[in-house]
């Protein structure tokens, strides 16, 4: 039987790599920018927002 699921230890840690420094980069973003950097979000922050997480998303698996 094939596995779907998993596919090996490899995929594995590249997608905990990426995820954990991607988290971090976000991170040390919004520490950079500030707290009310996430307050002045307006319609178009959001869907660029959404936009970003989605390409990191795919980015990721």
């Amino acid at each position: 039987m094939e596995m779907v699921f998993f596919s090996g230890w490899e995929s594995l840690a590249r997608t905990l790599v990426v995820g954990l420094l991607a988290y971090t980069v976000l991170i040390v973003f919004l520490r950079i920018s500030g707290n009310r950097t996430l307050s002045k979000m307006n319609a178009f922050d959001l869907i660029v927002t959404v936009a970003l997480g989605s390409t990191l998303a795919t980015v990721l698996l």
